[in-house]
């Protein structure tokens, strides 16, 4: 596994487009109710990111009972352990999916900053019985191969505290290399504009439901053309072919604690509960 991620993600991105996938991904969720929190800076509201994420499951899935909401304030995740409102947060609701963003990375690549914060954010989560889901961000603008840096990040965090990943640096460094006119940072180079935030939105719906993102319909209320919709959809399906994981990581434990994805034990609970005390 280790030998095999890196290679496949750096080829992946090299290999022509695919086609669109003709059905929906294995472990495909059949829930019919998603309550997802968002937990992480300003690249996890910026242009509505949650209503967006809402819209998306709701054309998906229509009929579906969808909430989805951004924890407040703009916080790395280790600036969030001791806070109290994200822990508020975090409670206020029985929520399916938990998305954590904001893990710090040195963007030149040459220093390691500590990643305890968002593990101990991972088993806080699993505690709740929600699915944790990593968001590894895009990269700046003209910086191509930091998304892919930010990815194995979060690649080696998942296999020393396993959590679903939402490859959305993955599906913006696609489209930036095959389609470069097509825009989706704001002019600060940093943040997403209306387009990046959708690419994100498809990205996590398809981690979220398990549906492919290429099925989708255009979201009207985004100001976004449909040719370009279409390409998007098409890169955050692909995103999630380069490098499959196991579906039960992107599922909540189910309440009734069947094997699908098992409640954490014991020991989890308790390092859960110390990282709260520290």
């Amino acid at each position: 596994m280790k030998s095999f991620l890196p290679v496949a993600l750096a080829a992946g991105l090299l290999l022509p487009a695919q086609p669109a996938a003709g059905a929906d991904p294995k472990g495909l969720t059949e829930a019919s109710e998603f309550q997802v929190l968002l937990i992480g800076n300003s690249h996890s509201s910026r242009h509505g990111l949650p209503e967006l994420l809402a819209e998306t499951i709701r054309a998906g899935l229509p009929g579906a009972s969808v909430h989805a909401e951004a924890a407040p304030r703009w916080k790395f995740l280790d600036e969030r352990i001791d806070d109290e409102v994200t822990a508020r947060a975090l409670e206020s609701r029985n929520w399916t999916h938990v998305i954590l963003q904001a893990q710090k990375y040195s963007t030149s690549g040459r220093y390691a900053h500590p990643t305890d914060a968002t593990e101990a954010w991972i088993r806080r989560v699993r505690v709740r019985r929600a699915a944790p889901i990593l968001f590894p961000e895009w990269g700046r603008r003209g910086e191509n191969g930091e998304g892919l840096r930010v990815h194995r990040l979060h690649m080696g965090i998942a296999e020393r505290e396993p959590a679903c990943i939402a490859p959305v640096g993955l599906a913006w460094e696609i489209v930036s290399r095959r389609n470069p006119s097509i825009r989706l940072h704001e002019y600060d180079g940093n943040h997403s504009n209306p387009a990046g935030a959708l690419l994100t939105a498809l990205v996590l719906y398809q981690t979220v439901t398990g549906r492919s993102a290429e099925r989708l319909p255009p979201i009207e209320s985004v100001r976004v053309k449909a040719a370009i919709q279409e390409t998007l959809r098409r890169a955050a399906g692909e995103a999630h072919r380069v490098i499959p994981q196991e579906p039960g990581l992107c599922k909540p434990a189910p309440a009734d604690g069947g094997e699908d994805s098992p409640a954490p034990d014991d020991a989890a609970q308790e390092r859960a509960d110390e990282s709260v005390i520290q």
